[in-house]
């Protein structure tokens, strides 16, 4: 009994750190940079190889002919090499034909002639890259010149996990110790911002010794303006473009940061507003269309909730990248008061909360409306409703 539990406790362990190292082996973090990445090929396909002379190609800044690490494998007569990219994790710049196409035409320089050459990649698997390089692979062979072969991140991870020496150096380094961390703010990286919505107090100016269409001497310098503004333009002498914007909305961008190391996979943030609010919107301008459908819109607002959602369309935030939003825009009442914005991150491993502030300080413009009176006893202004300040652009 005793040994039908011991053998039951030994298969137990084996299966639990094979499940742990099948874990480990798939989350492996690409290297932070091409040093460190460079360094890996030359290890894992030193393993591979079985070559102790494995070597890297001259130094930084020499010419290197599309070869970065070369060397020739057990039982081979002829030099195999390997041009090593890193792209950044899953940003947007990954391999191109272009690119493909040129690092070939160098590699044919490189003396002497290659038997093999292998680009090795931290970009994500591409079907068309793939297809495209086994084209390459065929005309090359049909010219007697090199076989042409490509390695993504996924293929490469696969490379560590059969190949014990590199993977238990790769674990052990910390080239393996990644972070998750992702810092929500506004735009310019600030949690706390303040912001000054304009709105109109209008009113009735009672005013005597008038003799113009209108009467400065009692305005303030701001209503004089506007006064003169209104003058003209019914001279036809000032035009705007015919758009009408609400300057008593403030706008502002949500920012996400990958402050960590390990990308952020299918991510997508929540929004709370709580505080004051008379509205959100997608926009500030008068009598125009919501743009949901836009395509570079990816913050989706509820305008009952006042909630918002935003999913990027490009899901995946890698170490030290910025994600920005679609513009937010609030209108607030014309008072000085606080607006907490409740966020909250949720990704496919890894999630987060916190708040922003946005501190509203308001500015009230007076817009008068001017009646002459003759008896200077009378002169008086008589407040009216505050409204929203349109503009003009």
């Amino acid at each position: 009994m005793n040994s039908i539990m011991y053998r039951n406790a030994i298969i137990i362990s084996i299966f639990t750190n094979y499940q742990l190292f099948m874990e480990a082996s798939k989350t492996l973090r690409r290297p932070s940079n091409w040093q460190d990445f460079e360094t890996l090929c030359k290890k894992l396909w030193g393993e591979i190889w079985n070559c102790p002379e494995i070597k890297k190609n001259g130094r930084s800044g020499q010419v290197q002919n599309g070869v970065d690490v070369y060397g020739i494998p057990l039982n081979k007569s002829a030099y195999y090499g390997i041009q090593c990219k890193g792209k950044d994790e899953y940003r947007s710049k990954e391999f191109s034909e272009e690119e493909i196409t040129i690092e070939i035409k160098k590699a044919k320089n490189f003396q002497p002639l290659l038997k093999k050459l292998y680009f090795a990649t931290t970009a994500v698997k591409d079907s068309s890259i793939e297809s495209f390089v086994r084209k390459k692979n065929i005309e090359n062979i049909s010219l007697g010149l090199f076989e042409v072969h490509i390695f993504s991140w996924e293929d490469i991870v696969d490379l560590i996990d059969e190949n014990r020496q590199t993977h238990d150096w790769y674990v052990n380094g910390h080239n393996y110790k990644g972070t998750k961390k992702v810092d929500v703010t506004f735009a310019d990286g600030e949690t706390e911002i303040t912001c000054r919505p304009k709105f109109k107090q209008k009113g009735i100016r009672y005013t005597s010794n008038s003799r113009f269409v209108f009467n400065t001497k009692h305005l303030t310098i701001y209503e004089s303006i506007l006064e003169t503004q209104k003058f003209y333009k019914s001279l036809g002498f000032l035009s705007g473009s015919g758009k009408k914007v609400n300057l008593s909305y403030v706008k502002f961008h949500i920012a996400a940061h990958n402050a960590g190391t390990d990308p952020i996979e299918e991510y997508k943030i929540s929004l709370k507003f709580e505080g004051e609010i008379q509205e959100i919107s997608d926009t500030n301008e008068e009598a125009s269309m919501r743009i949901f459908l836009h395509q570079n819109q990816n913050t989706f607002l509820d305008l009952n909730d006042h909630s918002a959602k935003i999913i990027p369309k490009k899901a995946i935030l890698v170490g030290d990248d910025i994600f920005r939003s679609s513009e937010i825009f609030i209108k607030p009442f014309p008072e000085q008061s606080r607006i907490v914005v409740k966020w909250r991150l949720i990704s496919k491993d890894y999630k987060d909360d916190g708040e922003l502030y946005i501190n509203i300080l308001p500015i009230i413009e007076n817009d008068y409306e001017i009646v002459e009176i003759d008896d200077a006893g009378q002169s008086r202004v008589e407040q009216g409703e505050i409204e929203d300040y349109i503009s003009e652009e």
